[in-house]
């Protein structure tokens, strides 16, 4: 039975070897982790997307777009999106400008996919430390583990 309104918690995790170091690359292996909730805050699935070699702000929106996909199967009403990337969310409500090209393509893909959402999308920032953030950061952790 499709939802008026379900909300949806997502998360990526990004390795990048040698992080610490001067000159190092800006990508890494990446996963994400996605929660979908009715508006009462029940599970209604958990998921899971191995998303290859990303630098960290394009591996919060390939969680992020993989979200969107998915969500539409359970409601194309009203969408909350909670994520603990405080950039994505501010670029996705257009807080911040968009500067990368190639980040401005993944910001497109997501914004025409807010389409398939009569009841409008709304996001939302929420610290790491959040009960559902740790649980999709170890969805995502989990699928990394799995494909590493």
């Amino acid at each position: 039975m499709p939802y008026a309104k379900i909300k949806l918690v997502t998360d990526a995790c990004c390795h990048i070897p040698n992080a610490h170091l001067v000159g190092r690359s800006g990508e890494g292996f990446a996963a994400c982790g996605v929660l979908i909730l009715n508006e009462f805050d029940q599970t209604l699935a958990e998921l899971c997307q191995y998303l290859g070699e990303k630098t960290v702000p394009q591996a919060e929106y390939g969680g992020l777009i993989f979200a969107l996909e998915r969500a539409s199967e359970y409601s194309r009403g009203e969408l909350e999106i909670w994520m603990d990337s405080e950039l994505v969310v501010r670029q996705m409500n257009g807080n911040y400008a968009l500067r990368k090209p190639h980040i401005k393509e993944l910001y497109d893909k997501a914004k025409g996919l807010e389409g398939r959402y009569l009841g409008g999308v709304k996001y939302f920032h929420h610290p790491e430390t959040a009960s559902l953030a740790q649980r999709t950061h170890q969805l995502a952790e989990a699928e990394y583990r799995r494909h590493r």
